[in-house]
């Protein structure tokens, strides 16, 4: 026999209000259901955390070595204003030791790379997240860069060359050495192939 669309709209109502309700029919998030997986993107070797750390307090040293200088200055200058030339100074330090010690672990957190068939992708940023497409047809040639500090953590850093883009040049920091050279192998070989790394 035949429901009305009245009635079923009746027997509809009164499911929902004992809580029984089709959850095939409401989208993931609200059904509970798992959503589908997100690709991984793969990480920097955890060693870049020390390369930047001892990148950005040589940094701060050069910076506090003139900080130090001009408040020096400044305080036989200007006699008066010592105590602010001072909290100025110490500022100043607390600051960079703050970046020193706390740049370095989300900076690293937020890079990540994935390459498929296709297309090589970029994460970066802390603040202002950016995420960088590079179709591997546009891929004219990698150069792998090792630099005095990067070797002294067994580091390398990828440099992708392109055709035809606002980037000429994306970089990939912080890979170990191996990993580097596979990579640089891969993609020089693939040529936007069918392997995925």
């Amino acid at each position: 026999m035949m429901v009305s669309s009245k009635a079923r709209s009746q027997r509809a109502f009164v499911n929902m209000s004992n809580g029984e309700h089709n959850s095939s029919s409401l989208p993931p998030e609200l059904s509970g259901a798992a959503a589908p997986p997100q690709t991984l993107l793969r990480q920097l070797d955890p060693s870049v955390i020390k390369l930047w750390r001892l990148t950005y307090a040589i940094t701060a040293a050069v910076l506090m070595l003139i900080a130090s200088i001009t408040a020096l200055v400044l305080a036989v200058t200007f006699p008066g204003a010592r105590i602010w030339i001072v909290a100025g100074w110490v500022a100043l330090a607390a600051l960079l030791l703050c970046l020193v010690l706390a740049y370095p672990p989300r900076a690293y957190r937020a890079w990540g790379y994935q390459i498929d068939r296709r297309v090589l992708q970029i994460h970066r940023g802390i603040w202002f997240r950016m995420i960088q497409l590079l179709p591997l047809s546009r891929l004219q040639h990698v150069d792998l860069h090792r630099g005095p500090l990067e070797r002294s953590f067994g580091l390398a850093t990828l440099m992708l060359h392109t055709a035809g883009t606002h980037y000429a040049i994306l970089t990939i920091p912080g890979l170990a050495a191996e990993e580097a050279v596979r990579l640089r192998d891969h993609l020089v070989a693939a040529g936007g192939g069918d392997d995925a790394v």
